[in-house]
């Protein structure tokens, strides 16, 4: 196998070993199918849920959402499935794959982060731990399969799914339940196509939270985009930095337009008194409030704004 300019003396690999039903010797051609698209679903949902996206449904994969998944079968042996893939670094038209500062391409920083958080149980955004149960049911009722990356600079370390696993990974979602909650924030993404209608929601605090709505809400919905709503409903934490909510109430909040405070043209002093409704000089008692009381209090203040005090 050659080797290419990863900083590491070998090309980086990923091994993967399959047991089940459906893989006693070898892997059933319609198992190992379903089980290849499963795992690279996973992984373009991982890369999704890292950059705050809605989780997509269907239709053809974005270039990075491609990138983040682009491995090769470079080689396969039976005994029960053992397939090694090695990372796409470059298309059919020459163009190379981008790569991170490790010089290690999207694929496997994708791969080997969602790997720590399986290890770390961190915890996997809803899509991601549905395709990961996908690919450990395709290859048979007791499936599992090992994901091993090799190569990397440290010891190899091998990553079991099987049934248990993604039992936990849905326990673990089920406890991030936060009830009712009400979220401030910008809706800054509608996907409007029925059955998968979805909006992301900016929070204040950062967390980007990806909610479902009624139909009801549709027409009020969509007139949203970039602007600040208040939404409630029932809400659920996916990551630290993540969420998702069914939306059961939506308000907008108004935006008030802010004005210049300065132009490139010199405005006239006619314009700025008729804006402005000054007729006549106003003089520092204008400034004074007609309902203020002779007290220490306002009289300090006075001084500090006008340098002395004028009751």
């Amino acid at each position: 196998m050659a080797t290419r300019a990863y900083g590491w003396s070998i090309e980086p690999t990923v091994v993967l070993d399959l047991h089940g039903s459906s893989a006693r010797k070898g892997v059933e051609i319609d198992a190992l199918e379903t089980f290849i698209s499963s795992l690279r679903t996973a992984l373009r949902e991982y890369h999704r849920a890292q950059q705050g996206d809605i989780p997509r449904k269907g239709g053809r994969p974005g270039p990075r959402e491609a990138a983040a998944a682009a491995f090769r079968l470079v080689k396969f042996e039976i005994g029960s499935g053992i397939a090694t893939l090695a990372p796409v670094v470059g298309t059919e038209d020459g163009e190379e794959m981008s790569l991170d500062d490790n010089g290690q391409t999207l694929a496997l920083t994708t791969l080997r982060q969602m790997l720590d958080d399986l290890d770390s149980d961190a915890g996997l955004a809803e899509p991601v731990v549905e395709a990961l149960g996908y690919a450990q049911r395709s290859i048979g009722d007791d499936g599992h399969f090992g994901i091993k990356l090799v190569g990397l600079g440290d010891r190899p370390r091998r990553i079991l799914i099987d049934e248990k696993r993604i039992t936990e990974l849905r326990r673990a979602e089920s406890e991030s339940d936060l009830g009712t909650v009400t979220v401030i924030g910008r809706l800054h993404l509608i996907e409007a196509e029925v059955p998968n209608r979805r909006v992301a929601i900016r929070a204040q605090a950062g967390i980007d939270w990806t909610c479902t709505y009624p139909d009801v809400l549709h027409d009020l919905v969509t007139k949203q985009l970039e602007r600040l709503v208040r939404v409630t409903g029932h809400g659920r934490r996916v990551t630290a930095n993540t969420g998702r909510l069914t939306i059961e109430v939506l308000d907008p909040i108004s935006e008030h337009a802010q004005d210049p405070l300065f132009t490139e043209q010199p405005v006239p002093i006619e314009r700025l008194r008729a804006e402005q409704e000054i007729v006549r000089p106003q003089g520092l008692t204008a400034l004074v409030d007609e309902e203020a009381t002779d007290d220490e209090e306002t009289r300090r203040f006075l001084e500090a704004t006008l340098g002395e005090a004028q009751l």
